[in-house]
This record gives C-alpha cells, structure tokens and sequence, in this order.
C-alpha cells in the first residue's frame, strides 16, 4: 500500500496516510472507529462483508466490546458524514442477515492527480416580463445550454432536471452548492424589446456566492443558436478547463443550419414535458429535421417522444416504435457520439425485448462517466435480472451526479423490497409506490394521491393507477378489470416489465389463466428477471400449474446468458459488482 494512497468515491476521498475523510478537499470530522469501518468498506466495495469481519477489523484481538452496539454506532457515523440515507443508500447498504456493502464505486489515486473536474449546473432562466412568443426560452435555452457543455468530458454538467429545483426569483448559491453539489453556477434573465430578446447571464462560484462575470447579448428572436453559442463558449473559456481536440469537434459537431428549425427544436423541447403538450412538440420536432435534416439532437428527441408516445397513447402503435428506432440510428449516424441517442436507444431496446443489446450499449458507453447512462444501466440491467448491478449502477449514478433520478425503486419491488419502494415519490411511481405501501399496512396514505393522479395520466399509466387504488379499496372485481384493459393492450403496449406487473396483480386476484398467458408473452417479449419471477409472492397461485414451471425454465436460460454477457462486457468493473450479486 502506498503510503501517499487516496480512496475516491463520488465527491468523497479518504487520504489513507493522513486517516482523513474529505468533500470537494474540505475535511469532515470522523471518529477513528467509524473511519475504520468506511476505510474497509471502500477498499472492498461492492462486496458484502459479515459484521463479523467489519468488527474484527475495527476491534482486533482481545478488545472488550458490545461489538453489535459498537458497529451499529459506527455505521450510523459514516452514514452521517456522508450524507447516506439508510433507506435509499448512496454509498453504505445493510443487508439483513449478511452484512454491509460499499455501492460506490472506488477509485485509487496519488494526491498528484489531475484536479477534480469542474462541476456546473444552469439553472433556468428568470423572465423579466412575460411574453408568449419568448417564454418558452426560460426553460429550453438553459436546457440547450446543459446538453452541450454536458458533451464535454471536460466539466461535471448536472441535468436541467437538477436544476429545475432551483428555479426562482431567490436561489442561494450556497444551498445549490451544498445541495447539488458544484462548484459553479450560471443563472440568466430574458427580456423581449420589440423584436429582439435580450439575455443577462451570470457566472457565479456557488461555495462563495461570488459573482465572476456577467454577460448581456442579445438576438433576433427566433435566431437564437448564436447567442447561446457565445454563451456557451464565454463559459467554457472563463472555466480551469482544457479542452481535448475531440471536445473542440463535439462543440462544433451539432450545429444547427437554420434559425427556424432550432426554434422549433427549442419550443418542442419545453412542450415535450407534459403529456398534454406532446403532438404539438412532436409536430415541432418533425418541422425541425425535415428544415434541418442534418441536426442530429432533433432527430434523437423526435425519437424519444414517438416513444412515449407509442407507449403509453391510446393512438399508439407499433409503427411508432419503429419510427423512434429509426430517428435514434439516423442521430447516430450523424453523430455516433451523441450521448443522449445511444441512452434513448437504450431504453427503446428494452421495452422491444432487447435489454442485453441495451445493457450492452450502455456498459460500452460507460467510460465516459456520464450519470444518465448510468441510470439507464438501472433500467437496463433489471430487465436482464441484474438486480445487484441495476442498484449498482443507480449508486454509481448518484455518484456523479446527487439527486438524478432513476428507475431504481422498481429494481427495489421486484427484490421485495417495499420499505425501500415507500421512500420514493408515488406521483412518480405510483403503481409500484401504492402496492408498497398497502404492504407495509398503509395503504390508506396512497388512496387521495391516487384519485388526485389519475385524470393526469395517459390512458395506459391511468389503468396502472386505476387497478392499484381499487385493490387497495377493496374493489377486488373493479381492479381485475382495469388490469384486464392493459393485458388486453398487450399486443400494442411494449414494456415487458409493466406487463409483468399485470400479470402478477392478475394472478394475485386469482385470474389465473389470463395471468399465465400474460406471463407467456411478457417472457416472449424480453424479460428475463429470473430473481422476479422465482420469489414473486403474487405469482404463488401459478407455481402448481405446468406452463409456468416451462416460463421459470425459460427465463432462467435468458437469465443466464444475460448474465454471461455482462461479465463479457465488463461489467463488473464498470459497476464493482458481481454478475451474481
């Protein structure tokens, strides 16, 4: 061991010679015990360690002890000085009956390395004066912003989805330092004056709340690529950063060619999150690339949105899938290094059956960092029945960027996990959030959300909320039938796991025969989550019955060379977690 060894695991180090534990090289008070506990536990991450080893080497020989009193301590210490939540681990995970488990993953280093990248979040813009033909530039130039410093290895970019918290007249610095964990800040003010907008940017060092530099520019309106290419390069000129040739081509790389078609990108980007607003985002979008059929970040969103679209719209269809298959490979080849589309692509592959060509996408990907790969790895290694990996790759998400979402909390139901599930958002996962609750026996806190989401919903999200509030009504026939709306769209509905959600409610209900031949075309569609289908409770009325015993056999041969294929690809060491795990 060096004498000089460093230990790195997300904005954390622990300098071995000193026995010190640092954040963004500020120093943070633990304990010799619990600096023990974390030392081990992050030189063996990913690895589940016994108590009884984690107390031996903490309390070696003859030390008189309350060893489970002392670790416990310990452990709460740790969890305290990293700012770790026992119920949703970023970095120390309790596992009943076996142990504890680093999740992040470690890296070894000298104090002489390369300095921490610069880490930066855009928030959106504040309008001076509202006005219908600019407004939607608060949100979408800001966003712009973020996706292209974010193609940059060079910077730490959180998403405009981190940043979205922090939007308002009276954003601290301080708080967004601490909070979202960077190092600067950029913030704006638009203003429309006749026929121009006239943009003020700040550059502000978030610790401090020291102001670096503040920018006017202003554009025509309905031409502003040129402005935020100023802003964008003023940024990345006044930052500690060096940018490699690659970078200098990626920055110059998507390019778009005419001023009409990236405002109707810009316009499509703020309308396409909300349900409501997406035909027209998507007429947005498909004005943008038949003006400009060379930009490739069009093409990638346009993709996105036929996706959802197809998905969860009573008007779609399996033509729309195919149709977001197509613009995700048209931006890729015009851009095979646009992040966003191989992530998307991702996704799309799982819910068409191939989650191993997506875990397989994304492990590739994964050198570059990048947390919303990581989170689709989330998504992409459960289908596959990766569930250790799929936690894995949320922890190592959050490593690179606090608080980005994932789809971990269903990786957590499908482990039988239901107080882990009860700490997330039920407006985000409400099916899976409801269930959870009712099995902890407070199923009555989901009922008014539940009515409160449902005329919210796109038609097939709303039968998922539809068959949960009943079940937990007690209307058992009611439920059945809600779930039945979605089985019988399953030659439309492409998502195997939300399917596979069905298929067990109908089997917990006792709709045995439907739930089976929903079970058959869930495994012919692409869900090889053997751990699932083992030890789902919901599914014990089907164990006696001889198809199910075939589909068990079934998935596990998928399973299993799911399995294969992330150790081939290296997973392991993307992840620090065994295929196994």
């Amino acid at each position: 061991m060096s004498a000089r060894e460093i230990l790195r695991f997300g904005p954390f180090e622990l300098d071995v010679s000193a026995g010190e534990l640092r954040r963004n090289a500020d120093p943070i008070k633990l304990a010799p015990q619990p600096y023990k506990v974390l030392e081990l536990l992050a030189r063996r991450a990913g690895q589940v360690l016994t108590r009884a080893e984690v107390a031996e080497h903490v309390w070696p020989g003859d030390t008189v002890v309350d060893f489970e009193q002392g670790l416990n301590f310990c452990v709460r210490q740790v969890r305290e000085a990293l700012g770790d939540d026992a119920d949703a681990p970023r970095y120390v995970e309790t596992l009943p009956r076996r142990g504890l488990r680093f999740l992040a993953q470690v890296t070894r280093a000298e104090p002489a390395d390369a300095p921490r990248l610069t880490r930066l979040i855009v928030l959106p813009f504040r309008l001076l004066r509202p006005d219908t033909e600019t407004d939607f530039l608060a949100f979408s130039l800001p966003d712009a912003l973020t996706a292209t410093l974010g193609s940059l290895r060079s910077l730490v970019v959180r998403s405009s989805v981190a940043a979205a918290r922090f939007a308002g007249d009276a954003a601290d610095p301080g708080r967004i330092a601490a909070e979202a964990d960077v190092d600067v800040i950029v913030s704006g003010t638009l203003l429309r004056a006749g026929g121009e907008v006239r943009v003020t940017t700040q550059l502000t060092e978030a610790a401090t709340g020291t102001l670096l530099w503040s920018h006017a520019a202003q554009a025509p309106v309905g031409d502003v690529f040129g402005l935020q290419d100023e802003l964008t390069q003023r940024i990345v000129g006044s930052l500690p950063v060096s940018l490699t040739h690659t970078e200098e081509s990626q920055l110059r790389r998507d390019v778009p060619a005419s001023a009409g078609a990236y405002d109707d990108f810009l316009r499509a980007n703020q309308l396409s999150h909300e349900a409501k607003n997406w035909s027209r985002a998507r007429e947005h979008y498909r004005h943008c690339v038949e003006a400009d059929p060379g930009y490739a970040p069009a093409w990638a969103r346009l993709g996105r949105l036929q996706h959802v679209m197809g998905k969860y719209l009573p008007t779609g269809a399996p033509g729309d899938l195919a149709e977001a298959e197509q613009a995700f490979r048209r931006a890729l080849e015009l851009n095979p290094e646009l992040t966003l589309a191989h992530k998307l692509l991702a996704q799309l592959e799982v819910d068409l059956g191939r989650c191993r060509d997506a875990m397989a996408r994304l492990i590739a990907r994964a050198p570059s960092a990048d947390a919303e790969l990581m989170a689709g790895l989330v998504s992409a290694c459960r289908y596959c029945g990766l569930l250790g990996a799929s936690v894995a790759a949320h922890a190592r998400a959050r490593d690179l960027e606090p608080g980005i979402a994932t789809s971990v909390p269903h990786t957590w139901f499908v482990q039988g996990d239901p107080a882990r599930v009860a700490t997330a958002k039920l407006a985000d996962f409400p099916y899976i959030v409801a269930l959870s609750l009712a099995e902890l026996g407070r199923g009555a806190e989901a009922l008014a959300p539940l009515r409160e989401l449902e005329p919210r919903m796109p038609a097939r999200r709303r039968d998922f909320v539809v068959a949960a509030r009943t079940l937990l009504e007690g209307d058992r026939a009611a439920s059945a039938a809600a779930a039945g709306r979605v089985a019988a769209s399953a030659d439309d509905f492409r998502d195997p796991e939300g399917l596979y959600y069905i298929a067990r409610h109908l089997a917990h209900l006792g709709e045995t025969a439907p739930a089976i031949e929903l079970l058959e075309r869930v495994v012919a569609g692409g869900y090889p989550c053997a751990p699932a289908i083992a030890s789902d409770p919901w599914l014990e009325p089907l164990r006696r019955r001889a198809p199910f015993a075939k589909l068990r056999a079934r998935v596990e041969a998928q399973h299993a060379q799911a399995r294969a294929a992330f150790e081939r690809l290296g997973g392991d060491k993307v992840l620090g977690v065994s295929a196994s795990a």
